[in-house]
């Protein structure tokens, strides 16, 4: 996407571009990665149109806090409805259950120095589905409905997982830099074979912590 490229004797690279980044919204109130003012320079503007991108591209837009605040908050309610609905079912069929959910990937990685990766790169929502167990809250939601109970936080889970993320981020970068858009990349891989990659990444993510979840379970 972004390999080295030269205008005169000046050599262009992503890394040069992304200082002249403005996390600020443009003169509409939308933040872009790369603002209006970039594209209307001829030789970036050129060169980031070559790069198969435009300006309101949503690969150009970048969310704000307030996005993230909104999409969290969305992904919460919508946990808190399936946990509704599941305790209502289990209820009419065990006469009783208080389950709650667990986060295989839990809420310390989400808010540490790692969560934007999987959120921002990944598009993975740590309130869905696929990162949630529904586990017992009481001792006779356990007895009545065979769940197991919920430990709370479990420090050697967190640890495990936190190393698959640092795996996971690196893995990502490395694809970055042979797709071309850092200053030492070689533009190695096609724009779809960086995104089939991605996509890749996507699901093996998603299925280590649906490998995870019997294990989980068990333990």
């Amino acid at each position: 996407m972004f390999g080295r490229r030269t205008f005169g004797k000046q050599q262009q690279s992503f890394a040069d571009l992304k200082k002249m980044m403005r996390p600020t919204p443009d003169r509409d109130g939308v933040t872009r990665v790369f603002s209006k003012e970039l594209w209307d320079d001829p030789k970036i503007g050129a060169f980031l149109r070559e790069a198969g991108f435009a300006s309101d591209d949503q690969r150009n837009i970048m969310r704000t806090a307030d996005d993230y605040i909104a999409l969290f908050a969305a992904a919460r309610y919508r946990l808190q409805a399936r946990t509704e609905t599941f305790n209502s079912e289990m209820a009419a069929r065990h006469g009783y259950c208080r389950a709650m959910p667990f986060l295989v990937i839990d809420q310390p990685i989400w808010d540490g120095e790692h969560g934007a990766f999987l959120y921002a790169q990944m598009d993975l929502i740590g309130f869905d589905d696929w990162n949630v167990v529904m586990l017992a809250a009481d001792a006779r939601t356990t007895q009545s409905c065979g769940l197991p109970a919920h430990p709370g936080s479990v420090p050697a889970l967190t640890q495990a997982m936190t190393g698959h993320v640092i795996r996971w981020k690196a893995r990502y970068e490395s694809m970055l830099e042979e797709f071309g858009v850092t200053a030492t990349g070689g533009r190695s891989i096609t724009r779809e074979q960086f995104e089939a990659e991605k996509d890749a990444l996507r699901q093996e993510i998603i299925g280590t912590v649906a490998a995870m979840k019997p294990r989980t379970v068990s333990e």
